[in-house]
């Protein structure tokens, strides 16, 4: 199940820190902070994206989201949507990406594979989780990179639930 979710979300890698300009992706629309992005070879295969920056401005992460439909864990549990989040070359592994959606509980997730571009973390969502998203302001998602140290970021969600509508 988890590889079919994951294979659901196979997206175009763009590099967390260059321009996606480069990519084959076309931004259909904007939603306050979340662009909606489109395969240019394919434009019905459509993600929600935001960039992660540090204070000073610098993209360290990308945040893809994409709607599932039909997509059930073994036990029956729907699984609306699936996210993927690329950090540099240079993350430490072992430690994940920590997210966490205004005061709440922190949940950390685990890198899948570092491909040129950076290293990807692919994750199913819960419909409890997609709520915590709809609702929350922002999410703080941290992680650690060799020389840099620890680095955090908030991901805004204005307009998120507009956006993940327009998938």
């Amino acid at each position: 199940m988890a590889a079919f979710v994951l294979a659901a979300l196979t997206l175009p890698g763009p590099a967390a820190a260059q321009d996606t300009s480069q990519a084959a992706e076309t931004v259909k629309s904007t939603h306050g902070a979340w662009d909606i992005v489109c395969v240019t070879t394919a434009p019905d295969q459509c993600t929600m994206r935001q960039f992660g920056k540090t204070a000073d401005g610098k993209k360290v992460l990308v945040v893809h989201i994409r709607r599932l439909d039909g997509v059930k864990t073994q036990d029956g549990k729907t699984i609306p949507a699936a996210i993927q989040i690329t950090t540099p070359l240079g993350t430490i592994l072992r430690s994940g990406v920590r997210v966490q959606v205004d005061a709440a509980e922190p949940r950390t997730g685990a890198f899948e594979v570092c491909v040129p571009n950076g290293c990807i973390l692919r994750d199913p969502m819960t419909e409890e989780f997609l709520a915590s998203l709809k609702a929350g302001k922002a999410v703080a998602m941290t992680f650690n990179v060799l020389q840099q140290g620890t680095l955090s970021v908030s991901i805004s969600l204005k307009g998120f639930t507009k956006a993940f509508g327009k998938l």
